[in-house]
């Protein structure tokens, strides 16, 4: 599956405001970044676990990669990974309820999924792979 078809998802659940298809939409705007991500990371031969713990692998090793706009499109996904959180659990935030909001989710979600894909070539994976085995390299030597 395509995670990117999360994304058509959350667009299509926005032709109604209510609260459930605004907070849905943060979620599906977050895995579909997420997993392209994920994708990303297991292309360049860096294995991502299938738990909880992936999503901070994987923040670790895009954060650390020494690639300035994937670390910067995870410090975004890391910020819409809190939104997404919250329209998930917390059912008192009516933040996440506002479709102008889930829009922006959206268009996160987008700008971070075209970061990620400027390194979808091989070149790009090999300077991902590079990066995230100097970060390893760096933190296990400490």
């Amino acid at each position: 599956m395509d995670p990117k078809d999360f994304l058509q998802i959350a667009k299509n659940l926005l032709k109604s405001d209510k609260p459930a298809n605004c907070r849905t939409a943060f979620n599906r705007s977050y895995y579909a970044a997420y997993n392209v991500g994920v994708y990303l990371l297991e292309e360049a031969g860096i294995r991502i676990r299938k738990s909880y713990a992936g999503h901070r692998e994987l923040n670790d090793y895009l954060g650390n990669c020494g690639i300035k706009m994937l670390e910067q499109a995870q410090s975004k996904l890391v910020n819409l990974g809190s939104q997404r959180i919250k329209a998930d659990y917390r059912m008192d935030d009516s933040r996440v309820e506002k479709i102008n909001n889930a829009q922006k989710a959206i268009k996160t979600s987008e700008n971070i999924i075209q970061a990620f894909d400027s390194y979808a070539s091989n070149s790009g994976k090999k300077k991902i792979a590079e990066g995230v085995k100097k970060y390893l390299k760096a933190i296990s030597s400490d």
